[in-house]
Protein backbone atom coordinates (compact mmCIF):
# COMPACT_ATOMS: atom_id res chain seq x y z
CA UNK A 1 0.00 0.00 0.00
CA UNK A 2 2.75 2.16 0.75
CA UNK A 3 4.45 1.81 -2.35
CA UNK A 4 1.18 2.73 -4.23
CA UNK A 5 0.70 5.78 -1.89
CA UNK A 6 4.04 7.05 -2.95
CA UNK A 7 3.31 6.59 -6.62
CA UNK A 8 0.26 8.40 -5.94
CA UNK A 9 1.79 11.40 -4.50
CA UNK A 10 4.38 11.71 -6.65
CA UNK A 11 1.68 12.03 -9.88
CA UNK A 12 -0.03 14.11 -7.80
CA UNK A 13 2.76 16.93 -7.10
CA UNK A 14 3.60 16.12 -10.73
CA UNK A 15 0.37 17.34 -12.04
CA UNK A 16 -0.84 19.42 -9.74
CA UNK A 17 2.28 21.14 -10.79
CA UNK A 18 1.32 21.53 -14.26
CA UNK A 19 -1.53 22.63 -13.86
CA UNK A 20 -0.71 25.58 -11.53
CA UNK A 21 1.50 26.75 -13.88
CA UNK A 22 -1.83 27.30 -15.87
CA UNK A 23 -3.30 29.88 -13.36
CA UNK A 24 -2.84 32.84 -15.00
CA UNK A 25 -4.22 31.53 -18.42
CA UNK A 26 -7.32 32.73 -19.77
CA UNK A 27 -9.33 30.99 -22.82
CA UNK A 28 -10.27 33.71 -25.39
CA UNK A 29 -13.17 31.50 -26.98
CA UNK A 30 -14.79 30.71 -23.79
CA UNK A 31 -14.72 34.29 -21.74
CA UNK A 32 -16.80 37.15 -22.68
CA UNK A 33 -15.43 40.15 -24.25
CA UNK A 34 -16.53 42.31 -20.85
CA UNK A 35 -14.47 40.53 -19.02
CA UNK A 36 -11.51 40.26 -21.35
CA UNK A 37 -11.73 44.04 -21.64
CA UNK A 38 -10.77 44.47 -17.63
CA UNK A 39 -7.60 42.38 -18.53
CA UNK A 40 -4.08 42.91 -19.32
CA UNK A 41 -1.58 40.70 -21.11
CA UNK A 42 1.16 39.06 -18.93
CA UNK A 43 3.15 37.96 -21.66
CA UNK A 44 3.36 38.42 -25.30
CA UNK A 45 0.09 36.66 -26.86
CA UNK A 46 0.45 35.59 -30.69
CA UNK A 47 2.93 36.41 -33.38
CA UNK A 48 3.17 37.20 -37.00
CA UNK A 49 5.40 37.67 -39.91
CA UNK A 50 5.44 41.36 -41.22
CA UNK A 51 6.35 40.25 -44.60
CA UNK A 52 3.99 37.31 -44.72
CA UNK A 53 0.81 39.46 -43.59
CA UNK A 54 -1.41 41.58 -45.41
CA UNK A 55 -1.52 45.31 -45.14
CA UNK A 56 -5.57 45.48 -44.18
CA UNK A 57 -3.90 43.02 -40.79
CA UNK A 58 -0.99 45.50 -40.43
CA UNK A 59 -3.47 48.29 -40.10
CA UNK A 60 -6.12 47.23 -38.33
CA UNK A 61 -2.94 45.81 -35.73
CA UNK A 62 -1.75 49.24 -35.95
CA UNK A 63 -4.68 50.67 -34.93
CA UNK A 64 -5.15 48.44 -31.74
CA UNK A 65 -2.03 49.61 -30.73
CA UNK A 66 -2.58 52.90 -31.16
CA UNK A 67 -5.51 53.05 -28.74
CA UNK A 68 -4.13 50.62 -26.31
CA UNK A 69 -0.53 53.19 -26.35
CA UNK A 70 -2.42 56.33 -26.19
CA UNK A 71 -4.15 54.35 -22.66
CA UNK A 72 -1.01 53.50 -21.42
CA UNK A 73 0.44 57.28 -21.22
CA UNK A 74 -3.01 58.81 -20.15
CA UNK A 75 -2.05 56.59 -17.16
CA UNK A 76 1.48 56.97 -16.37
CA UNK A 77 0.84 60.67 -16.41
CA UNK A 78 -2.14 62.35 -17.58
CA UNK A 79 -0.77 65.99 -16.93
CA UNK A 80 2.67 65.18 -18.75
CA UNK A 81 2.69 66.97 -22.51
CA UNK A 82 2.96 65.06 -25.04
CA UNK A 83 6.39 64.93 -26.23
CA UNK A 84 7.08 65.80 -30.01
CA UNK A 85 7.67 62.95 -32.45
CA UNK A 86 11.00 62.72 -33.19
CA UNK A 87 12.03 61.00 -36.87
CA UNK A 88 15.12 59.07 -36.81
CA UNK A 89 17.97 59.24 -39.21
CA UNK A 90 18.00 57.70 -42.47
CA UNK A 91 20.61 55.19 -42.63
CA UNK A 92 22.02 53.95 -46.08
CA UNK A 93 21.26 50.17 -46.28
CA UNK A 94 24.65 47.93 -47.71
CA UNK A 95 24.04 46.81 -50.48
CA UNK A 96 25.17 43.12 -50.43
CA UNK A 97 24.33 39.39 -51.60
CA UNK A 98 22.07 37.74 -48.54
CA UNK A 99 23.89 35.06 -46.87
CA UNK A 100 22.09 31.99 -45.62
CA UNK A 101 22.13 32.97 -42.12
CA UNK A 102 19.90 36.34 -42.74
CA UNK A 103 17.78 34.70 -45.13
CA UNK A 104 16.86 32.12 -42.25
CA UNK A 105 16.53 34.88 -39.72
CA UNK A 106 13.88 36.96 -41.96
CA UNK A 107 12.37 33.80 -42.26
CA UNK A 108 12.31 32.90 -38.60
CA UNK A 109 11.67 36.69 -37.74
CA UNK A 110 8.11 37.16 -35.77
CA UNK A 111 6.73 39.99 -34.14
CA UNK A 112 3.93 39.50 -31.38
CA UNK A 113 0.46 40.49 -31.69
CA UNK A 114 -0.16 41.12 -27.96
CA UNK A 115 2.72 42.97 -26.06
CA UNK A 116 3.22 42.50 -22.57
CA UNK A 117 0.84 44.44 -20.51
CA UNK A 118 -1.96 45.42 -23.70
CA UNK A 119 -5.29 45.67 -22.43
CA UNK A 120 -7.64 42.92 -24.66
CA UNK A 121 -9.15 45.29 -26.39
CA UNK A 122 -12.25 43.90 -28.51
CA UNK A 123 -9.62 44.99 -31.56
CA UNK A 124 -7.03 42.74 -30.27
CA UNK A 125 -8.92 39.80 -28.98
CA UNK A 126 -10.17 39.71 -32.95
CA UNK A 127 -6.64 39.43 -34.23
CA UNK A 128 -5.70 36.67 -31.78
CA UNK A 129 -8.38 35.02 -32.53
CA UNK A 130 -7.43 35.02 -36.58
CA UNK A 131 -3.59 34.23 -35.44
CA UNK A 132 -5.96 30.76 -33.63
CA UNK A 133 -4.91 31.91 -30.42
CA UNK A 134 -6.41 29.81 -28.05
CA UNK A 135 -4.92 30.97 -24.73
CA UNK A 136 -3.10 34.06 -23.40
CA UNK A 137 -1.66 34.88 -19.96
CA UNK A 138 -2.75 37.66 -18.04
CA UNK A 139 -1.75 39.52 -14.82
CA UNK A 140 -4.70 38.72 -12.33
CA UNK A 141 -5.75 35.58 -11.45
CA UNK A 142 -9.14 34.04 -10.33
CA UNK A 143 -10.59 30.91 -9.83
CA UNK A 144 -13.65 30.73 -11.89
CA UNK A 145 -11.74 31.71 -15.35
CA UNK A 146 -8.52 28.95 -14.19
CA UNK A 147 -8.36 26.21 -17.41
CA UNK A 148 -6.90 23.70 -15.05
CA UNK A 149 -8.40 24.07 -11.80
CA UNK A 150 -9.81 20.48 -11.75
CA UNK A 151 -6.52 19.00 -12.44
CA UNK A 152 -4.86 21.01 -9.41
CA UNK A 153 -8.19 20.08 -7.15
CA UNK A 154 -7.86 16.56 -8.37
CA UNK A 155 -4.01 16.78 -7.32
CA UNK A 156 -5.01 18.15 -3.93
CA UNK A 157 -7.23 15.15 -3.02
CA UNK A 158 -4.61 12.34 -4.60
CA UNK A 159 -2.15 14.19 -1.90
CA UNK A 160 -4.91 13.88 0.70
CA UNK A 161 -5.77 10.02 -0.44
CA UNK A 162 -1.92 9.15 -0.58
CA UNK A 163 -1.21 10.92 3.05
CA UNK A 164 -3.95 8.61 4.37
CA UNK A 165 -3.07 5.72 2.47
CA UNK A 166 0.66 5.91 4.52
CA UNK A 167 -0.66 6.50 7.79
CA UNK A 168 -3.42 3.93 7.41
CA UNK A 169 -0.23 1.36 6.36
CA UNK A 170 1.98 2.72 9.46
CA UNK A 171 -0.82 1.74 11.75
CA UNK A 172 -1.49 -1.43 10.55
CA UNK A 173 2.12 -2.21 10.51
CA UNK A 174 2.01 -1.28 14.22
CA UNK A 175 -1.27 -3.32 15.05
CA UNK A 176 0.91 -6.04 13.31
CA UNK A 177 3.63 -5.84 15.52
CA UNK A 178 1.60 -5.48 18.15
CA UNK A 179 -0.21 -8.83 18.11
CA UNK A 180 2.87 -10.84 16.82
CA UNK A 181 3.91 -13.47 19.25
CA UNK A 182 5.69 -12.45 22.50
CA UNK A 183 9.50 -13.08 22.08
CA UNK A 184 12.43 -13.00 24.47
CA UNK A 185 13.24 -9.96 26.12
CA UNK A 186 16.89 -9.99 25.39
CA UNK A 187 16.22 -10.40 21.52
CA UNK A 188 13.60 -7.62 21.30
CA UNK A 189 13.65 -5.15 18.71
CA UNK A 190 10.79 -2.83 19.74
CA UNK A 191 11.72 0.75 21.75
CA UNK A 192 9.72 -0.07 25.11
CA UNK A 193 11.72 -3.76 25.00
CA UNK A 194 15.23 -2.45 24.19
CA UNK A 195 15.00 0.45 26.50
CA UNK A 196 13.90 -1.84 29.39
CA UNK A 197 16.40 -3.82 28.60
CA UNK A 198 18.96 -0.58 28.43
CA UNK A 199 17.63 0.03 31.49
CA UNK A 200 18.52 -2.95 33.08
CA UNK A 201 22.11 -3.15 32.11
CA UNK A 202 22.61 0.04 33.73
CA UNK A 203 21.06 -1.08 36.85
CA UNK A 204 23.44 -4.29 37.06
CA UNK A 205 26.44 -2.14 36.50
CA UNK A 206 25.22 -0.23 39.47
CA UNK A 207 25.23 -2.95 41.47
CA UNK A 208 28.54 -4.15 40.42
CA UNK A 209 30.21 -0.69 41.33
CA UNK A 210 28.68 -1.15 44.58
CA UNK A 211 29.80 -4.20 45.64
CA UNK A 212 33.80 -3.94 45.01
CA UNK A 213 36.32 -0.83 45.23
CA UNK A 214 38.87 -2.19 43.07
CA UNK A 215 39.53 0.52 40.42
CA UNK A 216 40.12 -2.20 37.61
CA UNK A 217 37.53 -3.99 38.11
CA UNK A 218 35.12 -0.77 38.04
CA UNK A 219 36.34 0.32 35.30
CA UNK A 220 35.94 -2.98 33.20
CA UNK A 221 32.32 -3.34 34.31
CA UNK A 222 31.35 0.22 32.82
CA UNK A 223 33.27 -0.97 29.58
CA UNK A 224 31.34 -4.20 29.40
CA UNK A 225 28.08 -3.34 30.32
CA UNK A 226 28.28 0.82 28.94
CA UNK A 227 30.11 -1.02 25.50
CA UNK A 228 26.80 -3.84 25.43
CA UNK A 229 24.49 -1.09 25.34
CA UNK A 230 26.39 1.09 22.52
CA UNK A 231 26.79 -1.78 20.38
CA UNK A 232 22.81 -3.24 20.90
CA UNK A 233 20.77 -1.39 22.48
CA UNK A 234 21.44 2.41 21.05
CA UNK A 235 21.04 1.00 17.28
CA UNK A 236 17.93 -1.26 17.84
CA UNK A 237 16.48 1.81 19.96
CA UNK A 238 17.38 4.14 16.90
CA UNK A 239 16.23 1.67 14.17
CA UNK A 240 12.60 1.16 15.90
CA UNK A 241 12.16 4.96 14.57
CA UNK A 242 9.46 4.51 12.05
CA UNK A 243 7.08 2.52 14.91
CA UNK A 244 8.19 5.55 17.28
CA UNK A 245 6.95 8.14 14.91
CA UNK A 246 3.59 5.97 13.48
CA UNK A 247 2.95 5.96 17.59
CA UNK A 248 4.25 8.79 18.91
CA UNK A 249 3.84 11.38 16.05
CA UNK A 250 7.22 13.84 14.48
CA UNK A 251 6.90 15.96 17.60
CA UNK A 252 6.45 13.47 19.79
CA UNK A 253 9.43 11.36 18.54
CA UNK A 254 11.55 14.18 18.37
CA UNK A 255 10.65 15.29 22.28
CA UNK A 256 11.71 11.51 23.38
CA UNK A 257 14.79 11.47 21.29
CA UNK A 258 16.20 14.82 22.61
CA UNK A 259 16.76 13.31 25.47
CA UNK A 260 17.73 10.02 25.05
CA UNK A 261 20.31 11.43 22.48
CA UNK A 262 21.35 13.25 25.65
CA UNK A 263 22.09 10.12 27.91
CA UNK A 264 23.80 8.47 24.90
CA UNK A 265 26.36 11.26 24.93
CA UNK A 266 26.92 10.88 28.54
CA UNK A 267 27.42 6.98 28.27
CA UNK A 268 29.83 7.73 25.26
CA UNK A 269 31.71 9.95 27.33
CA UNK A 270 31.94 7.59 30.32
CA UNK A 271 33.24 4.46 28.09
CA UNK A 272 35.62 6.63 26.47
CA UNK A 273 36.90 7.99 30.30
CA UNK A 274 37.14 4.48 31.28
CA UNK A 275 38.98 3.20 28.27
CA UNK A 276 41.62 5.72 29.22
CA UNK A 277 41.22 4.59 33.17
CA UNK A 278 39.88 7.90 34.56
CA UNK A 279 37.46 6.27 37.05
CA UNK A 280 36.37 9.60 38.18
CA UNK A 281 35.28 11.46 35.27
CA UNK A 282 33.26 7.80 34.21
CA UNK A 283 31.38 7.82 37.16
CA UNK A 284 30.50 11.39 36.58
CA UNK A 285 29.30 10.45 33.32
CA UNK A 286 27.10 8.01 34.61
CA UNK A 287 25.65 9.66 36.91
CA UNK A 288 25.04 12.45 34.42
CA UNK A 289 23.21 9.98 32.45
CA UNK A 290 20.78 8.60 35.65
CA UNK A 291 18.02 11.57 35.39
CA UNK A 292 18.44 11.64 31.48
CA UNK A 293 17.38 7.66 31.54
CA UNK A 294 14.52 8.60 34.02
CA UNK A 295 13.24 11.53 31.78
CA UNK A 296 13.40 9.58 28.78
CA UNK A 297 11.72 6.61 30.42
CA UNK A 298 8.76 8.96 31.45
CA UNK A 299 8.63 11.22 28.05
CA UNK A 300 8.53 7.33 26.55
CA UNK A 301 5.64 6.19 28.95
CA UNK A 302 3.93 9.72 28.37
CA UNK A 303 3.65 9.51 24.86
CA UNK A 304 2.41 6.13 24.74
CA UNK A 305 -0.39 6.68 26.95
CA UNK A 306 -1.26 9.84 25.55
CA UNK A 307 -1.94 7.87 22.23
CA UNK A 308 -3.59 4.80 23.98
CA UNK A 309 -6.69 7.35 25.35
CA UNK A 310 -6.72 9.34 22.34
CA UNK A 311 -6.97 5.70 20.46
CA UNK A 312 -11.20 5.28 20.03
CA UNK A 313 -12.62 2.32 22.48
CA UNK A 314 -13.39 -1.12 20.73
Amino acid sequence: MKLIAYLLITCSVIFGSLASSTAYLVRLQGTSPEVLSTLRLGSPAGHYEPGAVDGAFTERLASARAVLDAESTAAVNPLKPEAPARTPIAVPEVESEPTGESVLRSREAVVPIGRTGDRLTSQLVELLNEAEVEYVKVTEFEFSRWPYAWLFAISCAGLLCGAWMIRRAGRSELESSNNADPVNESKATDAASVFSRLSGRLHSLGEELAATTDKSTRLEAILMHVGNIQREDVPAFAADRPALVSRLSLSGYAELMDNFAAMERQLNRAWSAAADSDLEESESCLQNAQPLLVETLRSLKNQQSSVSSSEPAG
